[in-house]
Order: C-alpha cells, then sequence, then structure tokens
C-alpha cells in the first residue's frame, strides 16, 4: 500500500511539474505557471512540492539553454542565462516560503512579506542590469523598435514615424518596471497562491475559507509604512530621487496591497447579513462597469478598498474577529 501511495505522489509531482513548464513557455498561461505546484504543495505536502519546484526550476533552465544554444550556435552567454531564471526563481522561492513549514507561525501578511524580500533579493541581478548595463539598454531598445514597428505596420529598421520616440519609451518602461516590480510580484504570487490552494482543497474534499479574510489584520503601526512610502512617493514627483524613489514605490504599493486584503475582510465580514442574491448584483454591476470604464475605475476601487483598510485604525469594524 505505502510501495502505490509512493509511486501515486511521484506521478503527480511529475504531472503538475510538467504542467508548471508548459505554462511558463506558453506566453498566453506565463503569469499562473505556479498554480500547478501550489496544488502539489497542498497535496502532497512541504517536501514533495520543494522537489516539483526544483523539477519545474531544471526543466525551464534546460529549455532556456536549448534556446539560447540554437540562436547563438552554441555560445551561451551564462550571464545572460541566469537573468533569464530570475522571474520564475523569485516565484518558486517566494511559494516554498509560503508553504514552508518552519513559518507556518507567522501570519499571511507577514509570510507574504518575507517573499517580497526574498524576491527583491533575487531581482537584483536584473535590476542591476537594468540601471547600469549599456548592452541591457540595446536589447531593450531593439525589442522596443520591433514592438513598435509591428504596431506601426513599418517593416523596415529605422523607419518608424517622428512622432515614435523609442528612447522615451525605453526610459518609461524602465522606471515603470523599478517602480512596481516587486508589488506587481507580490500581487501575482499571491493569487497564483491563493487560487492553488483553494483548487487542492476542493481535489481533497476540505472545507473552510482561504485566504481567512475576515481575520487579515495589519498591526497598527503599519500604517506608518502606509504613509512614509506614500509622501515619498509625493516628493518624487517634483525631485528625482532615483533608487529611494524607487524602493518607495514598491513599499507604498507592497503595503497597499496588504491593506487592500484586509478592506476584503471587513467587505465580508460588513455584508454577511446581505443576502446572496443581493451581493452577486453587486459583482455584476461592477463587473460591467470594469469593462466599460476601464483601468482607472479598477484602480480607483482597489484604491479606495485600501483605504478602507486603513481606516480601521480608527473605526472598529469588527466586534469579535480580530486576528
Amino acid at each position: 500500500m505505502r510501495g502505490t501511495e509512493k509511486k501515486s505522489a511521484l506521478v503527480e509531482i511529475l504531472i503538475f511539474s510538467a504542467g508548471a513548464v508548459v505554462f511558463f513557455e506558453l506566453s498566453a498561461f506565463l503569469v499562473i505557471f505556479v498554480i500547478p505546484l501550489a496544488v502539489l504543495y497542498r497535496r502532497r505536502g512541504f517536501y514533495a512540492g520543494l522537489f516539483g519546484s526544483c523539477m519545474t526550476a531544471a526543466g525551464i533552465a534546460i529549455i532556456r539553454l536549448y534556446q539560447m544554444q540554437s540562436a547563438s550556435s552554441g555560445a551561451v552567454r551564462y550571464d545572460l542565462l541566469g537573468v533569464t531564471l530570475v522571474v520564475p526563481l523569485s516565484f518558486l522561492i517566494g511559494l516554498c516560503l509560503l508553504e514552508a513549514p518552519q513559518l507556518a507561525r507567522l501570519r499571511i501578511w507577514q509570510r507574504l512579506v518575507c517573499a517580497a524580500l526574498a524576491a527583491g533579493v533575487v531581482y537584483l541581478p536584473l535590476l542591476y542590469l537594468l540601471v547600469v548595463s549599456e548592452e541591457f539598454d540595446t536589447l531593450l531598445r531593439a525589442q522596443v523598435e520591433a514592438i513598435m514597428r509591428a504596431v506601426q505596420g513599418v517593416q523596415a529598421p529605422g523607419t518608424l514615424p517622428a512622432a515614435v520616440n523609442v528612447e522615451e519609451i525605453v526610459r518609461l518602461s524602465k522606471k515603470v518596471f523599478l517602480n512596481t516590480f516587486l508589488a506587481g510580484y507580490l500581487f501575482t504570487l499571491a493569487a497564483n497562491w491563493v487560487i492553488g490552494v483553494k483548487m487542492a482543497m476542493r481535489m481533497n474534499g476540505a472545507a473552510g475559507e482561504f485566504p481567512p479574510y475576515r481575520s487579515f489584520r495589519l498591526p497598527d503601526k503599519a500604517v506608518y509604512v502606509f504613509l512614509v512610502s506614500w509622501a515619498v512617493v509625493f516628493a518624487a514627483f517634483f525631485r528625482d530621487m532615483g533608487i529611494a524613489g524607487a524602493a518607495a514605490w514598491n513599499c507604498a504599493l507592497v503595503i497597499s496591497l496588504l491593506y487592500m486584503c484586509q478592506g476584503i475582510g471587513i467587505i465580508k465580514i460588513r455584508t454577511e447579513a446581505v443576502p446572496r442574491a443581493f451581493r452577486l448584483l453587486v459583482m455584476i454591476v461592477c463587473a460591467t462597469l470594469v469593462f466599460t470604464a476601464g483601468l482607472a475605475f479598477i484602480f480607483g476601487i482597489m484604491a479606495g478598498v485600501a483605504l478602507l483598510g486603513v481606516s480601521e485604525l480608527w473605526i472598529n469594524y469588527r466586534n469579535k474577529v480580530r486576528s
């Protein structure tokens, strides 16, 4: 019986690891490649999930190595190979930290912060190239020119319209990435993790809510991080603050995402007595507004929910439930 169970576990590890590799290599599924591994962690335990993550990393590395060898006739730039592995490794390490039994005593927001800090360290080589490498600038410029030629319908290199300022697009792309990469990473990782855990719970027949939004609450002193980081961001509009400004942007967005989770918990608590049909109607209306009003409406809703979470410092929305 034990041998059959081990064989079944190994088959699942192979299937979910292969699924993660396939998702990562398909552009349409790239942002959800962590979901199969999150399911594996919850179905087969931490060490099975860790083994599956290592297999996924190895599979992605082998494919990248083969692609680089094919493109360069056998000559491989291992420094560039390492840079291409930064993104998948950051997500695999983040998922490992979220599921690590040694960190199980920490609250969810603390584990998310640990994952974000680890990602910041893993991203250092990429950030270094982004800031100081002229070679990276040349590659990025070539990519931007190729995209703009495709958009403009221009075939020949160097024939873009004068209104298209490639240098400005490259500068803004680098700035946006530096200012938002950590928040984007955390949002994507958390979404993959939550979806994967929910799928595993359904497959295992387990009951309960995940994540436990109703008990999600940041410590009161976190508001100082929120206020100071956004104050620095505001100052960065009037004065170039370089790396400090990028760090403030990332910190402000990360803490806002965490407060948004707290705001969702408040909404869940305050709408428990509301009929399900009415809640469904409100969700349909909001979804309709998202598709008609666009990104401005989405960001407005997210900011409002985050501020709702911040306001709990002064307003007691929950009487019994408190983390």
